[in-house]
């Protein structure tokens, strides 16, 4: 039944509350509330002034409004929302406020003011119709999202030389909803650092925060109020000036952003792709730059523009500024200064000042360089060597004169090789005379002499022997495998056997008839 919209007026000017008007005619207080002020903005101000109107009088106060002008109580002070729109993208500001300081405004020049409901609604209205976001709970350039998507993608990887599976890093900024998404080989630390370092390239900013899962490449440890994070993830998000806020476990409402943005990804480039074949990774990743793309560009739903439109237009002023260089990652890792005043790191050797002998160190590595870091100072800095057993040494680091970890020389290795044989000893000089620095020879040379605690000493001194007569460059690696293949035990049961058996034929002296 259509209602009477002048009988509703009526009933409120003859003093029926608006609630009991509303239930009486079968309509919404809303509705009531908007036929009165209708009424009272056309003077139509008690029950007289209504006796020669119709239902149609009423007609154009209950049209949908399409815009903030149509159908406005003109009485009332319209707020600047091109204002409130580039305050609220400031940090800790919110519509509320904004409302408590337009009604200040309006008291002060007294003019007429709305509720905040209407504030509010008002403003979802012009931010749909003439901006590219409403930001009620994101503001611009503050946080990026990230995760891996759950599902994978196969490729056929040439280099190993069978079908893999591919990752699917994405990130999102909550704001203008602009996604990144990009595939890896694996999901390990130098994955998840070069996936942030083209990330935030791809933006050509970086927002103010990072909100990652709590996954272990990045946590250590995921407590809530104080994250025991990778202390390389820590150094990158430090070197772009940001800052590691990861979110509670088993929440995943605290990146609701991305966890929508893995759903779209999945489905636009997971989804898309899941009938093609990659015959390399490089095919792979060129795929889904393109599928991402697509998805960038495409009108959002119920919008006519694109998230980069809504990138370029709302977030992208607000995000910080890139270094000049892209993040060079680094690897931590500790390690004991040995009594050659090296630590070992990947299989090689880096001097650190002798005054620091047995103490725990921190190594910070790249590509190009080993730093060597006491108490978080740094007491060395060398050049990255690539192999196994090679040693990088600063002549400086090294012990003045016979000063040594317990007096530890030359002369001492030799006399304990000694006593064990004179085979050993001529190894143990072969090994010292070898290294270009004397102590480098120091770690081999306690090796060598350590076999003995194992296979005892006469089998050493066999073993070092067998080693000098095959004419085999002298190292603790040769007489480990000598000891664990047994070769010493073979070669001195040849030699036995040879001692023991004639040579040739022995005829005697009744073949050649003496008697």
């Amino acid at each position: 039944m259509e209602s009477n919209y002048l009988q509703i007026v009526r009933s409120v000017y003859n003093g029926i509350s608006q609630r009991q008007t509303a239930k009486l005619h079968g309509v919404s207080r809303s509705t009531v509330a908007i036929l009165v002020r209708y009424a009272q903005s056309q003077g139509w101000l008690n029950s007289q002034d209504l006796n020669e109107l119709t239902n149609l009088d009423f007609e154009s106060a209950m049209q949908r409004k399409t815009g903030l002008g149509e159908n406005r109580d003109e009485s009332y002070e319209l707020p600047d929302y091109e204002y409130v729109h580039a305050e609220l993208a400031k940090q800790h500001v919110t519509l509320t406020l904004l409302w408590e300081e337009y009604v200040e405004e309006c008291i002060q020049n007294g003019n007429r003011y709305y509720m905040e409901t209407q504030f509010r609604r008002y403003y979802h209205k012009y931010a749909k119709t003439e901006k590219a976001t409403i930001r009620l709970h994101h503001k611009p350039g503050i946080a990026v999202q990230l995760d891996w998507a759950g599902s994978k993608i196969a490729y056929y990887d040439e280099d190993e030389g069978e079908l893999c599976e591919a990752s699917l890093f994405v990130a999102v900024l909550p704001c203008s909803q602009l996604i990144y998404a990009e595939v890896f080989r694996n999901e390990k630390l130098p994955s998840w650092i070069a996936a942030h370092i083209n990330c935030f390239k791809y933006f050509g900013g970086v927002p103010k925060t990072l909100v990652p899962d709590n996954l272990k490449t990045g946590v250590n440890k995921a407590v809530f109020f104080e994250p025991e994070l990778n202390r390389t993830y820590q150094e990158m998000a430090g070197y772009y000036g940001t800052v590691i806020l990861p979110t509670r476990i088993r929440k995943p409402k605290d990146k609701a952003a991305v966890e929508n943005s893995v759903k779209i990804a999945s489905h636009r480039i997971l989804g898309k792709l899941r009938n093609k074949t990659f015959h390399n990774f490089f095919d792979l990743h060129e795929s889904v730059e393109k599928a991402l793309e697509e998805i960038n560009s495409a009108p959002l739903t119920g919008r006519s523009v694109s998230r980069w439109n809504a990138f370029n237009g709302e977030e992208k002023d607000f995000l910080l500024t890139l270094p000049p260089e892209p993040f060079l990652l680094s690897e931590w890792s500790e390690a004991k200064v040995q009594p050659n005043c090296h630590v070992s790191y990947r299989g090689c050797f880096y001097s650190v000042p002798f005054e620091y002998l047995g103490e725990s160190m921190d190594i910070r590595a790249t590509d190009r360089t080993v730093e060597i870091f006491y108490h978080h100072q740094r007491v060395a800095s060398h050049k990255r060597t690539w192999g196994n057993n090679r040693y990088v040494t600063v002549n400086d680091h090294m012990p003045p004169g016979k000063l040594f970890f317990v007096d530890w020389d030359q002369e001492r290795f030799l006399s304990w090789a000694e006593k064990i044989g004179r085979s050993c000893k001529k190894v143990i000089q072969g090994v010292l005379d070898k290294a270009v620095i004397e102590q480098q020879a120091y770690r081999s040379c306690f090796g060598i002499l350590g076999l003995k605690d194992k296979y005892s000493g006469k089998r050493l001194e066999a073993a070092c022997a067998y080693l000098l007569e095959v004419g085999s460059s002298p190292s603790y690696s040769q007489i480990k495998r000598i000891l664990e293949r047994e070769e010493d035990l073979v070669a001195r049961e040849k030699e036995c056997n040879q001692t023991t058996k004639p040579k040739g034929f022995s005829r005697g002296a009744d073949y050649f008839g003496k008697k």
